[in-house]
């Protein structure tokens, strides 16, 4: 088969690295690919992930048209970041394909996209969430980001916004497709994220009996920094015994609040910042544990969490949305309502029994290494595709009889009466709902 990817594809994108991974799995399989970069202008010409197929910029209209006119599957890799996906927004709307969703909230994403579209906005979000939705969501989006973030999350995620769109959907955890059902009358699918570890070693023996805790990304509110800092400041115990590092990218007024904090409490906290690839895995290979706690939790799946077990480390999550599905004995689980208590319980525990802290990180490993593969997802993904070519007509069909019933200010409940939705049942190609077997 031939599929095309309309993909954010620099290699600060980890849903980048996701699709090169999807490339090598796709060209050992037999199938071809061709990658159409969707980054905001000024980002197209970042350094890219290697590869072997063409790739294109999605505002070359004529190739692009080119190359999915005779492809088997457009698959669209869609995140809550306007900057990454703006292209992919431009060409769903036009040539509908599979989405591949990778956060469940798309709200900032929306807020972004409908600032030179604000009559169209205000229409999508009266359909999906009624008559008050557009003046709540525009007050909220211009007050502070964690009141927009609050109410995004509870009222308005936007993820009927671009579900609507789509042939099918491809998600990575259960804890959202309730809105995806509502929204897509396609194929759905969950499936593990496909992720690699490629500075994994075995880790080093250290002469200090210090346990090492690190956070990786970029560090805003919903990572928790502050509460792990609290978590181990309140505790002689872990004042004496942890380091705590965080790498990825941080605002200097965010560094200054967080240092002074840890300063105040005794902790010992090394800010790396932003760092390469090498000393980003150097980083990781160094920990004992990774603290990949998230709170509110948006994300469909979590490539931080993911690498952390596939490099072998003891594992710390906020006990919610994707990570609520992990293996409980592959990870420590904290509560948000108790988040620093229970943080600060489980590090205790952590930091006193190495062999357990090794033994759960070594389970962890096995089981990640098994689950996030790309040639499963790859396989998945081509029945998927199978499965939405089945779907485009009947989609298409029912697409024209809202329409028609629209024209004739009709309800479209008509759509659901049993003398219509009957015979369409016909054409269904898969249950409307993944089962939470099918991912592990």
């Amino acid at each position: 088969m031939k599929l095309v990817f309309f993909t954010p594809f620099g290699t600060a994108s980890a849903i980048g690295r996701v699709t090169a991974l999807l490339l090598t799995s796709l060209e050992r399989l037999g199938h071809t690919a061709i990658i159409v970069r969707t980054e905001r202008d000024d980002l197209l010409d970042t350094v890219p992930h290697a590869c072997t197929v063409p790739v294109l910029r999605w505002n070359d209209e004529a190739d692009v048209e080119e190359v999915t006119r005779d492809a088997d599957a457009l698959v669209y890799q869609i995140g809550n970041n306007y900057a990454y996906h703006c292209g992919g927004l431009h060409w769903l709307g036009r040539l509908p394909g599979i989405v591949c969703l990778h956060d469940f909230l798309l709200a900032h994403m929306f807020s972004e996209w409908s600032h030179r579209r604000p009559t169209e906005a205000a229409s999508v979000l009266e359909r999906w969430y009624g008559e008050q939705a557009p003046l709540e969501f525009f007050e909220a989006s211009a007050s502070t980001p964690q009141a927009f973030m609050d109410m995004a999350s509870q009222l308005y995620p936007m993820t009927e916004w671009v579900c609507a769109e789509a042939l099918a959907v491809v998600s990575h955890s259960h804890w959202g497709m309730h809105r995806v059902a509502a929204s897509c009358a396609g194929p759905l699918s969950v499936l593990a994220l496909p992720y690699d570890a490629p500075g994994a070693v075995p880790a080093a023996i250290r002469d200090d009996e210090r346990l090492r805790i690190v956070t990786v990304g970029h560090v805003n509110p919903n990572k928790r920094v502050d509460s792990v800092i609290r978590a181990i400041g309140t505790s002689e115990r872990l004042r004496e015994t942890v380091s705590y590092r965080l790498c990825g990218l941080i605002q200097s007024h965010v560094a200054d609040e967080l240092s002074a904090l840890a300063r105040t409490l005794g902790v010992d906290l090394t800010i790396s910042g932003e760092m390469s690839d090498p000393a980003l895995q150097q980083a990781m290979a160094e920990a004992d544990v990774a603290c990949c706690l998230r709170w509110p939790s948006f994300e469909a799946a979590s490539a931080t969490t993911i690498e952390a077990l596939l490099y072998g480390k003891a594992v710390v999550v906020t006990d919610a949305a994707f990570y609520s599905e992990l293996p409980d004995d592959c990870v420590r689980k904290v509560a948000p309502s108790s988040e620093i208590a229970d943080l600060r319980a489980v590090l205790e525990e952590l930091a006193a029994d190495t062999g357990a802290r090794r033994g759960m990180a070594r389970r962890g490993q096995a089981w990640a290494k098994r689950t996030f593969s790309a040639d499963a997802y790859v396989a998945n993904l081509i029945e998927m595709s199978r499965l939405a070519a089945a779907a485009r007509p009947v989609l298409a069909m029912v697409k024209t009889m809202g329409e028609l019933l629209g024209g004739w200010q009709a309800s479209p409940a008509l759509l659901t009466a049993d003398e219509i939705a009957e015979p369409l049942a016909l054409f269904q190609t898969t249950p409307r709902l993944p089962s939470p077997e099918n991912i592990p």
